[in-house]
């Protein structure tokens, strides 16, 4: 099939180690390998939305260690629980409500079929709430916060005007209060209740796939056959898109952040849905840059993903680290469990993994760190003054751009 892009970087995720994104980016660049389209998720949307403002390589940096752009980060901060603290189950009182049902989040996943009983009993306004009332995390003035952000891209004074040819796309999901089974959809599974929620891919794109109909309408989730009662298969693909909104929209994961509302879509919430669109970028792209990737977390990041989305991470991720292209198997999960970035071998197919499954451990300190706070009965984050900030920016570049430099190294000739 005729892929619309030559190449495709995925931002599939990061948190607040986002920048090594725009590191790798700057590599490609610089390598004669930009990339036509990044496909980005959850916080690396945040770092789509910087190369959108500034894709040349210097002005990406320095956009990136702006104090313009620390504000933004500045402005997530942890939000207060609305309820009583949990005094079940042996905890202290002073441990918050997010404490406890991150507990109870553990221990549904360990009764899959009592897990499968509440969602497919589950109303779209039950999910809704139990995500407002639950996220740990806020922005400050959430209908603002990237506005100074925005307008520097009219600003001359701070980036020259430029042309951006790489264009973006993100992954986001909604929430859908009833959906009738499409009558193509002969699976056994039962039809859902008429209240019961469903959730849905969406898909932010760049009017180049217009262009692509057939594509268009062939897409959809690769996590629906994990959870075919509580996902849809069809992907909803957006156009007209604000990407401020996309954003906030891609960031807005169970737990942390509050679902948002966009006019068209509904409550919307995060990329978590298809963190690593492994397959949405190998249809747009014939060649992929993506990232290897270290399992889930089993106690707080898995539970969390089962209880909303129904489906295991892990099995999920094995699926994306053993996806091919063009039907040459680009299979890496003898990475998965090894730290040493040396493990991966240079890709002769369309995929290009690039070894950043130690982010976690090699940028330590390098983000917005978190830190238990029991008697305020928060999760406090802690930001750098504005000088370690740019420290841990660059750090995390540093990181992204190595790697991937190497890998090019690596793989000089085959690309």
């Amino acid at each position: 099939m005729e892929t619309p892009y030559n190449s495709v970087q995925l931002f599939s995720g990061g948190g607040t180690r986002f920048g090594y994104y725009l590191g790798s980016y700057a590599a490609l660049y610089e390598q004669g390998h930009k990339p036509e389209l990044i496909l980005a998720t959850c916080g690396g949307s945040l770092a789509a939305l910087l190369v959108d403002l500034a894709p040349e390589p210097q002005q990406l940096q320095a956009l990136m260690q702006s104090r313009e752009f620390y504000e933004v980060i500045r402005a997530s901060q942890p939000r207060r629980p609305l309820t009583n603290k949990a005094k079940t189950l042996g905890f202290a009182t002073q441990y918050p409500d997010y404490f406890y049902n991150a507990l109870k989040r553990w221990r549904l996943t360990r009764q899959p079929h009592k897990l499968s009983k509440r969602q497919v009993n589950e109303s779209h306004d039950e999910l809704l709430a139990e995500l407002q009332h639950l996220a740990m995390f806020e922005m400050g003035q959430d209908n603002e916060w990237l506005e100074a952000l925005a307008k520097l891209k009219n600003n001359s004074a701070v980036l020259d005007a430029q042309q951006n040819t790489t264009d973006i796309a993100m992954i986001a999901s909604r929430l859908l209060p009833t959906v009738a089974r499409p009558p193509q959809d002969t699976s056994a599974v039962p039809l859902m209740e008429s209240n019961s929620v469903q959730l849905q891919e969406v898909l932010f794109a760049p009017n180049k796939l217009t262009h692509y109909p057939k594509l268009s309408a062939e897409l959809t989730c690769p996590t629906h056959p994990y959870a075919p009662h509580r996902i849809t298969r069809e992907v909803y693909t957006s156009y007209d898109w604000d990407i401020r909104q996309a954003v906030r929209a891609s960031m807005a994961d169970m737990y942390y952040l509050q679902p948002t509302y966009i006019d068209d879509l509904g409550w919307c919430l995060g990329g978590v849905i298809n963190l690593t669109p492994i397959e949405l970028a190998c249809q747009l792209g014939q060649t992929v840059f993506a990232e290897t990737k270290s399992p889930y977390d089993k106690h707080l990041a898995a539970p969390a993903i089962q209880r909303v989305f129904g489906f295991d991470p892990n099995e999920r991720l094995n699926q994306v680290h053993s996806h091919t292209h063009s039907g040459v198997s680009s299979r890496v999960n003898s990475f998965i469990n090894k730290e040493s970035a040396t493990q991966i071998t240079a890709q002769t197919t369309g995929i290009h993994w690039l070894p950043f499954a130690d982010n976690g451990k090699v940028l330590a300190g390098q983000h917005v760190r978190k830190r238990i706070n029991l008697k305020a009965g928060l999760i406090d984050l802690i930001h750098a003054d504005y000088t370690n900030f740019v420290k841990q920016m660059q750090a995390q570049w540093d990181y992204g751009h190595a790697r991937t430099t190497a890998y090019l190294k690596q793989t000089k000739g085959k690309l």
